[in-house]
């Protein structure tokens, strides 16, 4: 189990770095190449620990990990762009002084939420999406193949609409949910064959636009989505060859963390340094962070959506890391 998990991280900081990548580059090749994969992986991944404990338990246990750190980190997003605004040459994101406005953004998510809170649509998504799969896994099972399907095409013909808290884009990220399921079931049993698969897939992504979860933007029909997967497959792959390297497994614990605070990073300093120190500054402001909360109790359960942990556990730096649903 301990390889699983360490290669699981390996893979979470790939992403990681694709995402902040992806949102700091204004190279279209870059972009595109960063668009094309880094959300659906993430999504994969999700699926690939899932343990579809009963909806109602999955419900009450996402509010703690998910959503109440969604607030949290929210709020002080919220503080940073309110002080960020502040300070000469720099302008406030949200409509401060339409108090009534700011709120109820903040209240919507998803789409209503740009720039440096762009990132939160991904969080009430994600939530979303575990109850869907908890409720199809606890209740139809046996539906899994025929459900990822339909996602799939459900996504293909969804409109482009307003996306409070993402549930637009529910489809799209339940199919690369419940493809990380169908991942963790197959892909040894497949091994070479999967790799090859993949292998002719993730040339599709030089055919095809990438995809835009947010926006419940699917790309080019089927092309895109089959290119992801074939570059998602290859991350994971590779990300299980790699070696065991610290300082990398440290990013994709702090991942969510990371995904959180880049973007105030990015639009706070953007134009005064270049693109790779602020990739370097975003990554490392993240992980500094992580590290830093998850060395007390009360930030651990708010900031990190994380339960108290046993005294044998606390190795701030390079705790073991423990078996959970992403």
């Amino acid at each position: 189990m301990e390889d699983r998990i360490g290669w699981l991280d390996m893979a979470r900081a790939i992403g990681i770095v694709a995402v902040v990548l992806g949102h700091s580059t204004s190279y279209p090749l870059l972009w595109s190449a960063m668009f094309h994969f880094h959300m659906p992986l993430f999504f994969m991944m999700s699926g690939m620990v899932f343990g579809a404990p009963a909806p109602a338990l999955l419900a009450r246990r996402r509010i703690a990990t998910l959503l109440l750190p969604y607030a949290a980190w929210l709020l002080v997003v919220a503080l940073a762009d309110i002080a960020i605004g502040a300070l000469p040459g720099h302008s406030a994101h949200l409509p401060w002084g339409e108090p009534a406005v700011a709120l109820t953004r903040l209240l919507l998510g998803g789409t209503f939420l740009v720039e440096p809170f762009g990132i939160f649509w991904f969080v009430t998504c994600l939530f979303l999406v575990q109850i869907i799969a908890a409720l199809l896994l606890f209740h139809h099972a046996q539906w899994l193949p025929l459900v990822t399907a339909a996602s799939v095409v459900a996504a293909l013909v969804m409109p482009r609409l307003p996306n409070p808290w993402g549930i637009i884009s529910v489809p799209l990220a339940l199919f690369f949910f419940l493809m990380g399921i169908l991942h963790r079931r197959h892909t040894d049993r497949l091994g070479v064959r999967l790799t090859m698969l993949a292998g002719a897939l993730a040339p599709l992504a030089l055919l095809s636009r990438p995809l835009d979860l947010k926006v419940a933007d699917a790309g080019t029909p089927v092309l895109s989505v089959l290119a992801a997967l074939g570059l998602c497959h290859l991350v994971l792959a590779g990300a299980r060859q790699l070696p065991r390297w610290p300082v990398v497994e440290v990013l994709g614990r702090a991942s969510l963390v990371i995904m959180y605070v880049h973007l105030t990073i990015f639009y706070a300093l953007r134009g005064t340094i270049g693109v790779p120190l602020l990739v370097l500054l975003s990554l490392a402001t993240g992980a500094g962070l992580w590290m830093l909360l998850d060395r007390f109790d009360v930030t651990r359960t708010l900031m990190l959506g994380q339960q108290r942990p046993r005294e044998a556990d606390r190795r701030p730096f390079l705790r073991r890391f423990r078996h959970k649903s992403a």
